[in-house]
């Protein structure tokens, strides 16, 4: 009788009581509160490789451009300072099979992919850009200057708002091709860009 009555016992503890079901829900919380960061931080560092690789696919292009061209100059588009995405729609016209509206996006900037038309064409502006370059023509015998950057540094702000980007800085490509990663507080002050570009 007294066998029975254990194994009752037994059967009827074998769920979790609503302060043990607490504890494992802190415990979790606990858990997801320590790692939350790094992961975020580990996204944060894919999206500046996404936009590195894109930066250097520009410039391989924007070097063969300037090869190819009598100027032996990286492409600008026409008048003083021209927008960014002027300039890069000169690549997009020139190799049409080599570019793709997702070359031109960052996951951490705030533009949208340029659509694709029935003739597989695309045409940037400044929504679908995510990246700054050169406002005047810069030859490709230049050395050390910036070429193209990403076009924000995380909440900049001027006449249109707000703007996201990666934070405390940008991706820069430089005419000799390498990239780095330069801190917010080595840009110019005014245009949280490297000096001599353009959005």
């Amino acid at each position: 009788m007294n066998w029975s009555h254990g194994l009752k016992q037994r059967r009827s503890r074998s769920g979790f009581t609503l302060i043990e079901l607490l504890v494992v829900i802190a415990i979790i919380g606990i858990i997801a509160s320590v790692l939350l960061p790094s992961l975020q931080t580990g996204r944060e560092e894919a999206y500046k490789v996404s936009c590195s690789s894109n930066l250097k696919n520009i410039y391989t292009y924007a070097m063969l451009f300037s090869q190819r061209s009598r100027s032996r100059a990286y492409p600008i588009g026409s008048g003083k300072s021209p927008p960014a995405h002027e300039s890069l729609q000169i690549l997009v016209e020139r190799f049409p099979e080599d570019f793709k509206p997702e070359m031109f996006f960052c996951p951490s900037g705030d533009t949208t992919e340029a659509e694709v038309d029935d003739n597989e064409k695309f045409v940037l502006d400044a929504s679908t850009n995510n990246y700054a370059w050169v406002s005047r023509r810069t030859k490709n015998t230049t050395k050390n200057r910036a070429l193209g950057s990403d076009k924000y540094v995380d909440r900049y702000e001027d006449e249109d708002g707000e703007h996201a980007g990666h934070p405390n800085g940008v991706n820069v490509v430089d005419t000799g091709g390498s990239i780095r990663f330069i801190d917010e507080t080595e840009l110019e002050e005014e245009t949280k860009l490297p000096k001599g570009l353009v959005r």
